[in-house]
This record gives structure tokens, C-alpha cells and sequence, in this order.
């Protein structure tokens, strides 16, 4: 049979402090053989706690499951009440319309450039280019997913302020260029 071991011994061999050993001898871990006491807390403190990280994990995959299944329920509700759309209807829509914008932009310059060369200012030549790309934009028509005409409004004004401000630019160049002219 085995010596009594000390307890001092036992929590330098776990890695742990002399007054939790002293905790486990309370809660019942025996003292009077090294065999029996390292049993004892391999089947009381070691093993619950590798079972416990085991526990854990278990649990976490299982509220991920969960989640993921109450989630899943949820897209499929709303997929019903058409309050959301397959990502492969999105991606085929886009996909065609902006390979009709590509090619549509790509046609522009040809379409355009004798009534561009004919214009005698840069804020002409603007105007011009705005209203062909304004009437490109209309002939391609509409997407199939539109953003709400709120949005829409919002981007209106800003649009009008960078007009503004391009124009106030393109009148400052012309002055410039004419008084360089003269």
C-alpha cells in the first residue's frame, strides 16, 4: 500500500493553491493514500471540469442550432410576404441591368459626339451630356428592385447642389478662358 501524501505535495502536482486542497479534504477527499486521494479528485475536480468544457461546447452548438433554425424560419416568413428576395433573383437582376447600363454607356460617345463638338461652352457641352444620359437612363427602364421614391427625393437635392456648384465652376472657367483669350 501506498504512504499518506501530503497536502501540500497534492497542489503542487495539480497546479493548484494548499487552501483548495484543503477545500477538497473538507468535501471528502481521502488522505490516507496517494492512490485514493489523486482517484478522488481525478473523479471529482478533473473529470467535471473536462466534461463541463464538454457541456459547454455541447450547449453553445446547440442555442447555434437553434438560432440558426429560428432564423432560417424567420427568412422563410418573410420570403412568403415578400418582405425579402433570393439573393440568386437579386444577382441575375443586377447582372442584367448593368450589362444594359455597360452597353448603353458604351454607345453614348458615338451617339453624341457631333452634337457635343457643336456646342461652344463648357457648361453646353454639361447640359448636353446630362440630358443623352438622363434619356439613356429612361430608355434602359426600370430595375425590377427600386429603391422608394423618398429615397430617391433625398438624392434629388444633392444632385441639385452639385449641379450648382458645377456650374458656378464652369462659368468661372469660361470668364478665366476668356479673359485669357483677350
Amino acid at each position: 500500500m501506498s504512504e499518506s501524501i501530503s497536502i501540500r505535495k497534492l497542489g503542487r502536482d495539480y497546479g493548484y493553491e494548499h487552501s483548495t486542497v484543503l477545500a477538497w479534504q473538507k468535501r471528502g477527499m481521502p488522505t490516507d493514500t496517494e492512490e485514493n486521494a489523486r482517484a478522488w479528485i481525478v473523479d471529482n475536480i478533473l473529470t467535471p471540469l473536462r466534461d463541463g468544457d464538454v457541456r459547454d461546447k455541447i450547449d453553445q452548438a446547440r442555442l447555434r442550432k437553434m438560432q440558426a433554425e429560428a432564423d432560417l424560419a424567420e427568412a422563410e416568413v418573410k420570403l412568403k410576404l415578400d418582405q425579402l428576395i433570393e439573393a440568386d433573383e437579386v444577382h441575375k437582376e443586377l447582372t442584367q441591368y448593368f450589362k444594359t447600363l455597360r452597353d448603353y454607356i458604351r454607345s453614348l460617345p458615338n451617339k453624341i459626339q457631333h452634337e457635343v463638338f457643336e456646342q461652344d461652352s463648357v457648361l453646353k457641352v454639361k447640359r448636353v451630356l446630362q440630358a443623352r444620359i438622363d434619356e439613356m437612363l429612361n430608355e434602359i427602364g426600370d430595375m425590377k428592385f427600386e429603391v422608394p421614391e423618398e429615397d430617391e427625393q433625398g438624392k434629388d437635392a444633392e444632385n441639385e447642389q452639385d449641379n450648382n456648384s458645377t456650374e458656378k465652376c464652369s462659368t468661372n472657367y469660361q470668364t478665366s478662358t476668356e479673359v485669357k483669350a483677350q
